[in-house]
């Protein structure tokens, strides 16, 4: 017998009534005092971890808050250009230039072909104006090409040894993954992989049993490779990880992993592709050796623009060697003539020293001077970081950061928890939400049915289906391939919806996009049967 068919629906269907909308509207209040950066505030993190399926009206506080100061982020919104015909919710693939930066990269492009201009600086002020909202020093940011330019310099630039292991994961980006690929070929480094949890509350893990999903887990997933790899008479020599991965949004937690890093003496290197323009983090109290991140996602940079991070000093939370590096492209070093393979400059003057005496001289100035450069698009960079910081870092990672927590908390009310892959779990939280947006389609096709038992995971053709039915009301965002523990040691591929919560969103264009993903995985089971 064919399953009964879903209840019809138009673009008219809406999953809220205007009267729940009137209500959750509150009167203009103070943003600073409602979302934590005052006394007596209520703090996403805590916000977080309310019950599910709006337990406590965890929802309506959010969204309540999130519109605390309409007039604030109606500013922050005129900042940019976006066509007003669109949703953009993609920003994990690209962010939007505001105005300050598409005036400034405009006007620059122009002076640069009227005078004739070159390229050739390693950017010494930009640098040095941007490194405080990064937490760094110059000599330890690099303006990057972008997280794969990034990523690639610095698997590439490590002088490793054959039989050297890196401890990575297997929800990488090809932008690091690639790289790591070719130190195996060339230099016969291991790769061992860490299979990551997804889901809300407690997940399954790679030998069949269920964990809680939160941060101390992944210290846990992370150690215990480093053990096992040992334990099998293996020199591990690396960690690298995602945090957020770009397949779920999940947060993987630097601190937890850096724990285990600074443990056992390991080079940290990051693909944080995601991080800068999202998360105010401060990289020298983390410690991580290699940071590398896009500065056109959520930083809203120029195009082909990146943030690399690369540690020059000791810090209290990190390991203990700083890891000899060879930078792969350069045109920086000694002035004497005559010379190949010249030393860089020892900071602060005095002769040259060998490029594995880390610490002694500029690593960062090294890795910028590449010969001449897209100026223009590198002051972008710094045009958007100045933006930024003159918002507030940390304003804008407490508000994207509630905008996710709003997403996952309505995610819960109409689908249930098993719709979620990226948890709510604080110390998980990015701004990137991956859910299943055709679950608890029973065998009754009930939408809002809570049923694990059928439709707990999707096929590729409906989630294309659905993000191409999005795009022709012009609501972008994107869905992913995502490799997920099924059983003990064996995975499933999964292709979540994956969602971009940014700094021109609020939670009226949640609330939209909920409203046609709804109608439109309604529809296409519909059609399928």
């Amino acid at each position: 017998m064919q399953n009964a068919p879903l209840p019809q629906t138009s673009p008219d269907t809406v999953l809220f009534t205007e009267e729940q909308i009137r209500a959750w509207s509150p009167k203009r209040r103070d943003f600073m005092r409602m979302l934590g950066l005052g006394a007596g505030a209520i703090t996403v993190g805590g916000l977080a971890g309310c019950g599910g399926a709006n337990a406590n009206g965890a929802a309506d506080v959010l969204r309540a808050q999130l519109l605390a100061d309409e007039a604030f982020w109606t500013s922050v919104q005129g900042r940019f250009t976006l066509n007003p015909g669109k949703l953009f919710m993609n920003i994990g693939t690209a962010g939007s230039m505001p105005r300050s930066v598409v005036e400034r990269y405009n006007a620059e492009n122009i002076v640069y072909a009227a005078e004739s201009q070159n390229g050739y600086t390693n950017f010494a002020t930009q640098r040095a104006a941007m490194a405080p909202g990064f937490g760094v020093g110059t000599d330890e940011l690099v303006i990057s090409g972008n997280t794969s330019d990034g990523m690639s310099k610095v698997l590439l630039g490590i002088p490793w040894q054959a039989g050297d292991v890196v401890i990575t994961t297997n929800h990488e980006h090809p932008g690091g993954t690639v790289p790591l690929g070719i130190a195996v070929e060339r230099y016969g480094i291991i790769v061992r992989q860490v299979r990551l949890p997804t889901g809300e509350g407690s997940v399954m893990l790679n030998d069949g049993t269920m964990a809680e999903h939160n941060a101390a887990l992944y210290g846990k997933l992370f150690r215990d490779e480093v053990v096992a790899a040992r334990a099998a008479g293996q020199r591990v020599r690396a960690i690298m990880w995602s945090s957020p991965t770009f397949l779920t949004g999940i947060m993987l937690p630097i601190p937890e992993i850096m724990k285990v890093c600074k443990e056992f003496n390991l080079i940290s290197i990051c693909d944080g592709a995601h991080l800068p323009g999202m998360m105010a983090y401060n990289y020298g109290d983390l410690g991580v050796d290699f940071m590398a991140g896009a500065a056109h996602k959520w930083q809203c940079a120029p195009g082909g623009t990146g943030i690399l991070v690369v540690r020059n000093r000791a810090r209290a939370n990190a390991a203990a060697t700083l890891p000899a590096y060879y930078p792969v492209v350069t045109s920086s070093g000694s002035s004497v003539a005559g010379t190949f393979g010249t030393r860089p400059p020892r900071v602060g003057g005095g002769g040259t020293v060998p490029w594995t005496q880390r610490g002694d001289y500029d690593i960062a100035a090294a890795m910028q001077s590449i010969g001449s450069m897209n100026v223009p698009a590198f002051n972008g960079v710094a045009q958007a970081c100045a933006d930024w910081d003159s918002m507030g870092r940390k304003r804008i990672e407490t508000y994207v950061l509630g905008l996710s927590s709003y997403f996952k908390e309505r995610i819960m009310e109409i689908w249930g928890p098993g719709a979620l892959y990226s948890p709510r779990d604080a110390g998980l939280l990015s701004a990137l939400t991956s859910f299943n947006p055709f679950f608890g389609l029973d065998g009754t096709r009930n939408l809002i049915a809570r049923s694990t038992a059928t439709n707990a995971t999707i096929t590729a053709s409906p989630s294309n289906a659905l993000v191409a039915r999005l795009n022709e009301q012009n609501i972008i965002v994107r869905n992913t391939t995502t490799p997920r523990i099924s059983g003990a040691g064996t995975t499933q591929n999964v292709f979540p919806i994956r969602v971009s919560t940014h700094l021109w969103h609020d939670p009226n264009d949640v609330d939209r996009l909920l409203n046609a993903v709804r109608v439109a995985a309604v529809d296409i089971v519909n059609a399928a049967n």
